[in-house]
């Protein structure tokens, strides 16, 4: 069952107001929100996941993984989560158990895993890893589809193309593959070699970390960091990146110029009627479409490695290095 949404017209990021904050005592580097909207989930450096049911706040530790838990996805019906994690794994859950064990695990990556994605229909999921491969899986048995190489660096992320049968892949140096999923074949590459950098003139920084489709899958989003300088200290800018789906052209890109930070747009989002939500350091930036610049700032207590929105594109969750999740409701109700 797929759940589909209207826009939500009482959506006014400008009176956020944090609702919920739930901590743990690792490091948070995932989070999402099932599409049932029933529970929220985070992976952490402690190899576990926490899973809290959002209308008790009842808390369930999920344990299977032997390293970094870095990516998680769910089935349409929020009934089964799949989670990656650095041991190179992925590891398939029955989300709604009272307490999940792994239902399946399989050793997707010769390293870490470090992407994953389920397709529209839940058919299918897509890993990505060190190893420089992109893998697609059978979602019902857990069996390899396709291998998919052509990358020269890692790739760090992948993305199912709503209702198709396509998925796109970006790696270390900006490079995005679009392939098709029926058979593996390569069907164009696009350039985002801009968020990709050098410390030195050898070690790459930066990179495709993160890939997301516009409401209506006209605009295709990648997120990173550019403006380097001082890179093993860290300086650098958030940034957003996108191209005209159709087209493969580059369009302005997206970041917060009013304020000067040194961060990383770990992930972004769009929400149904439109804008884009982008991690910057500690805090939410939201961009409306085609603006360069960030129209407001949330800013939170810790830095922010992941963001999703509850299925009512109300309620944003973030998942903090400080070890919590935390809840902004995006609505002046």
């Amino acid at each position: 069952m797929t759940i589909t949404l209207e826009p939500a017209p009482e959506f006014d990021p400008l009176a956020a107001r944090q609702t919920q904050d739930w901590q743990h005592d690792a490091h948070l580097l995932c989070c999402g929100v099932d599409p049932s909207g029933r529970f929220v989930v985070a992976g952490g450096i402690d190899h576990c996941i926490q899973r809290w049911e959002i209308a008790s706040g009842t808390k369930t530790t999920l344990t299977g993984h032997t390293n970094w838990v870095r990516t998680i996805g769910f089935s349409p019906d929020g009934a089964t989560l799949w989670s990656g994690a650095y041991d190179g794994q992925w590891i398939t859950w029955d989300l709604t158990a009272r307490t999940p064990q792994p239902v399946r695990q399989r050793q997707a990556h010769q390293g870490w895993l470090r992407g994953l994605a389920v397709s529209t229909d839940g058919q299918q999921i897509a890993t990505c890893g060190n190893d420089g491969l992109v893998r697609i899986w059978n979602a019902a048995d857990g069996q390899l589809i396709h291998e998919l190489s052509g990358h020269t660096s890692i790739p760090y992320c992948v993305h199912f193309v709503p209702e198709s049968s396509e998925l796109v892949s970006g790696d270390i140096c900006g490079a995005i593959h679009h392939w098709r999923t029926t058979d593996g074949q390569l069907l164009r590459k696009l350039d985002a070699s801009e968020i990709h950098n050098l410390i030195g003139d050898l070690a790459p920084f930066g990179g495709i970390i993160s890939l997301a489709f516009s409401p209506d899958r006209k605009r295709l989003t990648a997120t990173g960091l550019h403006k380097t300088s001082n890179a093993p200290a860290g300086n650098r800018r958030a940034v957003a990146l996108s191209f005209d789906w159709a087209s493969g052209e580059k369009l302005p890109k997206q970041e917060s110029i009013k304020k000067e930070l040194d961060s990383t747009m770990w992930r972004a989002q769009y929400h149904n009627e439109g804008t884009l939500l982008g991690i910057v350091e500690k805090e939410v930036g939201f961009w409306k479409p085609g603006e360069v610049d960030a129209f407001h700032l949330i800013a939170t207590p810790s830095d922010i490695f992941d963001l999703d929105l509850h299925p009512n594109q109300l309620d944003l969750y973030t998942a903090h290095f400080d070890g919590h999740v935390r809840c902004h409701h995006l609505a002046a109700d």
